[in-house]
């Protein structure tokens, strides 16, 4: 423990503006601090709500705590006002709806002590208003050095090293010598950036802890970062500051640098922006800037910079997404919408098709806090009519099909739209979790447990017919360039399995393909999902789906694929169907579907011959499937 002086050994600048639901909590983390010679500033910037009387009912007369009020002069005012009165050797920012580990500070100043420097930086845990999370190293690029605990030295003796780091404020520990005479612009948004600059100006490296050790509060209402509003526009007068700071420098690579940062940001802005006519006008003034400075659109740098906003700033609207919904449980449709709101790319629409006035006035109802959604009218409630009535709709250059109560992962939608556009393949199929956030994955193949997905997912691939009929047809993990379904003529077919027949042709038809090997979908398992586009109680259905399916793929297709490939889907399609049979009378429902089945196998003679089904597909199944070939065997 350092000892304790006349002044604080650390000042910690805390601005504070409507954050009554936050605050507490972030006091209660800087009281933690095991480190405890610091002070805490608190400026009130004439918050409108009780976030000042939360703030110092919070404190409870903790000496460490002072708070001070001023009228609402901007986040950069009130960081500045903390500025001009701290104390200690050295600062630390910490935003009001944040919070810290309890070794934060001590850890960031043991860094300082133990190296001579001047910052350090840590990495940081995103929280999620569901109480979910993930880390990031607060470096572009290298998002996975959050953990380790390792502390290195990161030169920035060239602009492309400096603008590899999170321009935070937050998140890092100054020695004030480094930032005296240093203030945040004030009357602008991003101001953190002019600053974070102008601090790397001054020395050559910074350190870096590879811990998570500050906690970012993600989509909270009022966030700026997550504002849909015109001040996004403001992004471009910080831009030419950062140019002209990287111009008059002697420190190398700043062209190439701010071609690089100025891409980042640009796209970064547009995250928050899901009004369609507003996201437009920026994306148009996006290629007007880089335009008139003579910079490409350069994503490459950084996985999580989307090549898709590139589509965008050319005037194209780079995904569709149509949301399924059978108009009965709106907490389905809601679930969906809200996993789409936290995709902040790409640009999207979201299509929602209805077969009648009813259930188009209550989808809008559901969805009158999404901007982005659009309601079209289906022709019928079957699930397969409903996705091409989507697909008519549809005007992304990419297209997925998303059945209502199922979810996306947060940053699903950005790297299956990115990697078709890298791979510049057709289709993507992505693994997914049976269950919302289960601990259930399913690969997307059914393959035996020798084979593995790996070599798929290593680079782009054709489809092999015996890989083919291996891919599983759930609906929502997949995505496809939609004028390669237009072109083809890949339609969803009718019945009971309409995703089973544009996974099949898409694979067979598809130039290019992608797999992605992380769950980006998960797949609702509840009884409300599963009965909305029900299987039903007997076979029937599900063989004339195959039919269909057999009927639409065209010669060469069908025979390249394995012997047998009918029978297979067939038995896939009953397993999948007695999975879902609820309560009461599941026995019965159980015997009506093998009666069927064992019918329509013999009138469409798929029990024959034993050809091989899916692996683990279990012996009755086997058997039923097996009739004709087992009562010849036995004469």
């Amino acid at each position: 423990m350092p000892p304790s002086g006349s002044r604080p050994l650390i000042s910690v600048i805390i601005p504070i503006f409507d954050v009554e639901n936050h605050v507490a909590a972030c006091i209660e983390s800087l009281k933690a601090q095991s480190l405890t010679d610091f002070e805490a500033l608190l400026i009130d910037d004439g918050a409108t709500d009780n976030s000042a009387a939360v703030a110092w009912d919070t404190v409870a007369g903790d000496p460490r705590f002072q708070m001070i009020h001023q009228d609402n002069q901007g986040l950069s005012g009130a960081r500045n006002t903390g500025l001009d009165i701290a104390q200690g050797a050295f600062v630390a920012f910490v935003d009001s709806d944040d919070r810290i580990t309890p070794d934060y500070l001590m850890r960031l100043w043991q860094v300082l002590e133990s190296t001579g420097s001047d910052w350090v930086a840590c990495g940081i845990r995103f929280c999620m208003p569901e109480g979910d999370g993930h880390d990031h190293s607060a470096i572009h690029g290298q998002a996975h050095l959050h953990s380790s605990g390792d502390i290195n030295r990161c030169p920035l003796e060239n602009w492309n090293d400096i603008i590899s780091h999170f321009p935070s404020a937050w998140n890092k520990l100054y020695r004030r010598e480094l930032i005296e005479g240093l203030r945040f612009p004030e009357g602008t948004w991003f101001e953190d950036h002019s600053f974070y600059y102008q601090v790397a100006r001054r020395t050559d490296h910074l350190q870096h802890l590879a811990a998570p050790l500050y906690l970012q509060t993600r989509d909270r209402a009022g966030q700026i970062t997550g504002s849909d509003s015109d001040r996004v526009f403001e992004q471009f007068s910080v831009l030419d500051d950062m140019q002209s700071l990287m111009a008059t420098s002697d420190r190398p690579g700043g062209t190439e640098a701010f071609e690089k940062i100025a891409s980042r940001l640009l796209f970064e802005r547009s995250t928050a922006l899901c009004q369609p006519e507003r996201r437009a006008r920026y994306a148009q003034a996006c290629a007007r800037y880089l335009a008139e400075h003579g910079l490409n659109y350069a994503p490459d740098w950084d996985p999580h910079i989307s090549r898709a906003w590139g589509l965008e700033m050319a005037g194209a609207l780079p995904l569709s997404v149509v949301l399924l919904w059978a108009g009965r449980d709106p907490d389905l449709l809601s679930g969906s919408l809200r996993a789409l709101a936290r995709q902040g790319a790409p640009g999207r629409e979201i299509l929602i098709p209805c077969n009648s006035q009813t259930d188009a006035d209550a989808a809008a109802s559901v969805a009158k806090d999404h901007p982005q959604v659009r309601i079209v009218r289906s022709s019928g409630r079957e699930l397969g009519t409903a996705c091409n009535a989507g697909l008519e709709a549809a005007q992304g250059v990419f297209i997925n099909f998303l059945i209502a109560g199922d979810t996306l992962a947060e940053m699903a939608l950005n790297d299956w739209v990115d990697g078709l556009i890298a791979a510049e393949a057709d289709f993507c199929v992505s693994l997914f979790r049976l269950g919302l956030q289960s601990e259930s994955y399913h690969t997307s193949f059914h393959f035996n447990e020798t084979r593995s997905t790996d070599a798929l997912a290593a680079s782009a691939f054709v489809f092999s017919p015996d890989v083919a009929i291996a891919l599983d047809g759930e609906i929502s993990p997949k995505l496809y360039r939609r004028s390669f379904l237009i072109e083809t003529g890949i339609r969803f077919g009718p019945g009971a399995l309409p995703g089973w027949q544009v996974a099949l042709q898409a694979a067979l038809s598809a130039r290019k393909a992608i797999y992605l090997q992380w769950a980006g979908c998960d797949v609702n398992q509840s009884a409300a999902a599963m009965s909305q586009f029900p299987l039903g109680n007997f076979a029937t259905p599900l063989s004339r789906s195959l039919d269909h399916l057999a009927k639409n793929l065209d010669a060469p297709q069908s025979a390249s694929l394995p012997k047998g490939w009918h029978r297979r889907l067939f038995a896939r399609a009953l397993r999948l169907q007695i999975s879902q049979l609820s309560q009461p009378f599941r026995a019965l429902k159980q015997g009506l579907i093998s009666l069927t089945a064992a019918w329509a196998a013999f009138r469409r003679g798929l029990t024959k011959e034993r050809t091989p089904l899916d692996p683990g597909e279990g012996e009755r199944l086997e058997t039923l499937l097996s009739l004709e070939a087992l009562l010849r065997r036995t004469r």
